[in-house]
């Protein structure tokens, strides 16, 4: 594993660590294949953060089922990086569920959204016509 690459999640994740302190439990751990970070709220009603770092690949999880990034270790997406997990600490986050699937949305600080949708199992597959127009919506409150 490339320190390199590590650093910046490790920076962000010791930072996240000492400014969340009073509303979230942040998680550290190294292991074989990278660096983890998980930052769970102590606020019902906002949403857990969490990251693998493998050094040339780094894996954020967000929502239920949808809501994961795959991004590289480069500037552009460690810096997105951030900014969709400061959107999430700061409320900034909704979450459409339908059957074996969610669509997560972010609004990052400039406005613009990320969104990603994920499905569970091959009977997700199964097309759903304009299901995030009629499934359950969750809004995610800030850690604070």
């Amino acid at each position: 594993m490339s320190d390199t690459h590590e650093e910046p999640t490790l920076a962000l994740a010791r930072r996240l660590l000492a400014e969340l302190d009073d509303v979230a439990e942040t998680e550290i751990s190294r292991t074989g294949f990278g660096l983890t970070a998980r930052i769970t709220p102590h606020r019902i009603g906002a949403r857990t953060i969490e990251w693998t770092d493998f050094g040339d690949e780094i894996i954020v999880q967000v929502g239920e089922i949808g809501g994961r990034w795959e991004l590289s270790g480069g500037a552009a997406d460690l810096a997105f990086m951030q900014d969709l997990v400061t959107s999430v600490v700061a409320g900034r986050v909704s979450e459409v569920f339908a059957y074996r699937r969610s669509r997560v949305t972010v609004t990052l600080r400039d406005g613009s959204a990320a969104v990603e949708t994920g499905y569970d199992g091959l009977t997700a597959c199964l097309p759903l016509p304009l299901w995030p127009r009629w499934s359950r919506t969750t809004r995610y409150l800030p850690y604070r």
